[in-house]
């Protein structure tokens, strides 16, 4: 790939010598085209399948196990989760995300996707340096995001006599 350049030098690629504006209109050609209304249907689509998925099993624990809507929503996570990891371990929740794209992202199932995704990658490695630690690269950023965003919240209340009451 072409190095940033003075104007009008040029750019040696496959024993052919471009410009760097050559270069970029033959890029252009054969960049993929998106269609950025379908991609955002789809989007849309089955990151709201998921939920709706998700609001039915937080709904069959409401029913059947008599808890309330606060009580049912950590098994259903758990659920979704559990659900997320079996369908990316038999490669079916990898295709679904290629036609989706970011609807498959956005939910907690996108997430475990992309940790039991990395355990899966790196099992080769061992359990312990290869499929522990390679899990939890993308969760640590993840949850250091977390705990950081939470304790900003938390000092804006403490500051603020906000409540986070109901």
């Amino acid at each position: 790939m072409p190095t940033k350049s003075k104007p009008g030098a040029r750019v040696k690629l496959n024993h052919l010598l471009l410009t760097e504006e050559e270069y970029k209109q033959v890029a252009d050609q054969h960049k993929p085209k998106t269609n950025i209304f379908a991609n955002c249907l789809k989007a849309f689509l089955v990151g709201g399948f998921i939920c709706l998925i998700g609001q039915g099993i937080q709904q069959l624990f409401m029913t059947f196990a008599g808890m309330t809507s606060r009580e049912a929503s950590s098994p259903t996570a758990a659920v979704l989760i559990l659900i997320s990891v079996i369908l990316t371990s038999l490669g079916v929740y990898d295709k679904i995300a290629q036609w989706a794209g970011a609807g498959t992202a956005v939910p907690v199932t996108g997430f475990a996707n992309s940790m039991c995704s990395s355990a899966l990658e790196s099992r080769a490695e061992g359990l312990v340096l290869g499929v522990g630690a390679n899990m939890f690269k993308l969760a640590g950023s993840v949850v250091v995001f977390g705990v950081v965003a939470a304790f900003i919240v938390g000092v804006v209340y403490a500051i603020f006599g906000l409540e986070g009451g109901h």
